[in-house]
């Protein structure tokens, strides 16, 4: 991982060498001052900034690809200021072209690609709890299934839990639950994370039952245990399922309640 002045020391010392290249230009051979102080100066900055979003780049193998080949392109531009490299680089025009202007576009195009696929994983990534990584509210405008069953569940608890052990303990709760959630999806079933100790489940229709079967059988051997409600839908009726659902789980609340005391 690169330290956070890396980038910076780095832009010195480049600006440092350019400095002195622009000064002695017409020693080294460079015919255009304005051309090299443009040139230099572009690829100093691109990689000050490939150093500094180095970290965001590596997981996004095309925005890499594609970064990489534009500090090339811009390296070539550079190394074309060169009287002697231009001359030779001119005899072979194709070849000149691919390198120079080539280069360019199939970096962009990769870029392009590469800022695509990290929006989409952000958007998605919006859409997930932190904690648990079920999805969270959001994920219901994406319903799989034209009918389903919504299942409304609320884990027993959890504030006494994070009075007593802390917040840690009952975040490991969160965690083991949401566990028993996902294990318990048939394919396109969905969990989700709504609230504090709040979560839903879309099963197919007529599977609700079996789920929460599921769950039960997970979690037999802890001190874990939760109220839930049900209602099959469709996505006409969402809103209206979630409410039905939330009272028919609080309702089961209250009777678990009664049974302890």
């Amino acid at each position: 991982m690169l330290d956070r002045k890396s980038p910076l020391i780095t832009a010195f010392i480049l600006l440092f060498g350019l400095s002195l290249c622009i000064t002695f230009y017409q020693e080294l051979g460079f015919e255009s001052l304005a051309d090299l102080g443009f040139e230099g100066s572009t690829l100093i900055l691109l990689i000050y900034i490939y150093q500094t979003a180095y970290s965001v780049f590596k997981p996004h193998r095309f925005l890499l690809i594609g970064s990489w080949l534009l500090l090339f392109n811009k390296a070539y531009d550079l190394l074309t200021e060169v009287p002697q490299i231009e001359e030779y680089a001119d005899r072979f025009e194709v070849i000149d072209t691919i390198l120079d202007d080539g280069s360019l576009f199939v970096a962009f195009v990769f870029i392009a690609i590469g800022v695509t696929h990290m929006m989409s994983g952000l958007i998605e990534a919006n859409k997930k709890d932190d904690l648990t990584q079920l999805y969270n509210r959001k994920k219901l405008s994406e319903i799989p299934f034209d009918e389903f069953d919504l299942i409304y569940f609320d884990l027993n608890g959890l504030k006494l839990v994070n009075d007593l052990k802390g917040h840690s303990i009952g975040d490991l709760m969160l965690i083991r639950f949401a566990h028993a959630l996902r294990y318990a999806c048939h394919p396109k079933e969905m969990a989700l994370r709504v609230g504090g100790d709040e979560f839903i489940a879309i099963t197919h229709k007529g599977r609700a039952n079996k789920f929460v079967e599921h769950v039960n059988k997970q979690l037999e051997n802890e001190q874990m245990s939760f109220a839930y409600g049900i209602k099959t839908t469709n996505l006409n009726d969402v809103e209206a399922a979630l409410i039905s659902a939330d009272k028919a789980m609080y309702k089961m609340k209250k009777e678990q309640k009664k049974i302890t005391i």
